[in-house]
C-alpha cells in the first residue's frame, strides 16, 4: 500500500467532510462578544478552532472502532450513515483508528490544558469526555439513547460557548447565546435522521440507539415536532432580545427544514432510497441554521470585512460543499471510453 493510498483511506476513515460543521457553530459563540466593534482575538480563535477540529476527528476514529459490529450490520448505508466503511471493507486494521483516536485525544488534551482561562479549560474537557463516551465504553451514550443529546451538547452547546468564552474572557450571560437553542433542537433531529437511516440494523446490535428504543414512528413524529419547536421559539427569542436580522436570516432555512420534516411525516421513512438521501438534506439544513445564524451576527457587525475571521468558516463551507457536489458528480460519470450506461470499449 503506498503512503498515498493509506492517506486517502484514512482521510475516508476520518469522514472529514463533517469537520465543515463545526467551526461554524464555534464561529457562533466567538463573533458574540465583537459585535459592538473590534476584531476577533486570532490567536485565541485559532486556538479554539484547532481544539474543535481536533477533538472532532478524534470522535469518528474512536467512533468508526466502536461501532465496527453495527456498521457491519448495515447493508444498506449511505453516503452519510453507516459509518465509513472503511473498516468493514478491511481497508485499514481497526486497531489503527483506535490508535489515531488515541494520538488526537493526546493532542486535544493538550490544547485543552493550553487554553488562556479555566472557564476554557474546563470547557474543552468536557467536549473530550462527552465526545469520546459518544460511542467508547464504559458509558456507550448512543447505545443509551443519548447520542443525539451527546452531539447537540458537545457540537451545539460547549463549542460555540468556548469560542465566546476565549473572545469575552470569561462566561458572562449574553442575549445571543438563546440563539443555541433553536440550533441545538435542529442538531438534535438531525441526528435522529441519521439514526433513522440506520434503525433496522442497530436494533440487531447492541446500538439502541433513541430512534431503536422508541421506534422508528414514534421517532418521525417526535422529529416532526422538533422541526416546528425550532422555528416556533424564534418568536420568544425576539422578546429576550435577540436582534431580529439573526432571527430573520434562521427563519429565511424554514422551508428547507419543515419540507423534508413533511416528507418523513407522509413516510419517507419506509422508503430506502429517500432515506439515502435525507440524511444529506438534514445534514445540509444543519450546516446552512448555522450559518444563516453567523451571517446574520456579520451583518450586526460595523465595518467587518469579507477578509475577516469571521467568513472563514463561511468561505470553508462553501468550499467544501462545492468540492462534495464536484465529487459527487465526477462519481457518476463513465469511465473514459465508456457508452453512458454500457461497459467500457
Amino acid at each position: 500500500m503506498t503512503v498515498s493510498s493509506l492517506t486517502q483511506r484514512l482521510l475516508a476513515l476520518g469522514r472529514v467532510k463533517f469537520l465543515l460543521y463545526s467551526p461554524i457553530l464555534y464561529t457562533v459563540g466567538a463573533i458574540i462578544p465583537t459585535l459592538e466593534g473590534g476584531a476577533l482575538h486570532a490567536g485565541h480563535f485559532v486556538h479554539g478552532v484547532l481544539f474543535t477540529w481536533i477533538t472532532h476527528l478524534m470522535t469518528h476514529y474512536c467512533n468508526e472502532y466502536y461501532d465496527l459490529e453495527p456498521d457491519r450490520a448495515n447493508v444498506s448505508p449511505s453516503p452519510w450513515t453507516g459509518g465509513s466503511r472503511v473498516l468493514v471493507k478491511g481497508l485499514v486494521a481497526p486497531e489503527l483508528s483506535l490508535r489515531l483516536a488515541y494520538a488526537l485525544a493526546a493532542v486535544s488534551l493538550m490544547l485543552a490544558l493550553l487554553m488562556p482561562t479555566m472557564s476554557a479549560r474546563v470547557l474543552c474537557l468536557l467536549a473530550i469526555f462527552f465526545s469520546w463516551e459518544y460511542s467508547a465504553p464504559p458509558f456507550k451514550l448512543e447505545a443509551l439513547g443519548l447520542g443525539e443529546a451527546t452531539v447537540t451538547l458537545v457540537l451545539n452547546i460547549l463549542v460555540p460557548v468556548l469560542g465566546y468564552c476565549l473572545q469575552s474572557g470569561g462566561l458572562q450571560p449574553h442575549p445571543l447565546l438563546l440563539v443555541l437553542i433553536p440550533l441545538g433542537i435542529i442538531e438534535y433531529i438531525r441526528m435522529m435522521v441519521m439514526n433513522m437511516a440506520d434503525w433496522e440494523s442497530d436494533a440487531t446490535t447492541w446500538k439502541k440507539t433513541l430512534v431503536v428504543r422508541i421506534g422508528i414512528e414514534n421517532a418521525v413524529k417526535v422529529h416532526g415536532v422538533g422541526m416546528v419547536l425550532a422555528y416556533l421559539s424564534l418568536i420568544p427569542l425576539y422578546f429576550a432580545g435577540v436582534p431580529l436580522t439573526v432571527l430573520l436570516a434562521l427563519l429565511a432555512t424554514a422551508y428547507m427544514g419543515l419540507r423534508y420534516a413533511y416528507r418523513l411525516q407522509k413516510g419517507a421513512w419506509r422508503q430506502k432510497q429517500t432515506m439515502w438521501i435525507i440524511p444529506y438534506i438534514a445534514s445540509t439544513h444543519n450546516g446552512l441554521g448555522g450559518s444563516a445564524a453567523l451571517i446574520g451576527m456579520i451583518l450586526l457587525k460595523p465595518g467587518v470585512s469579507p477578509s475577516s475571521l469571521e467568513f472563514f468558516p463561511l468561505y470553508l463551507y462553501l468550499g467544501g460543499f462545492l468540492l462534495l457536489k464536484f465529487m459527487a458528480r465526477l462519481k457518476r460519470q463513465p469511465p473514459v471510453g465508456a457508452e453512458p450506461g454500457g461497459n467500457p470499449a
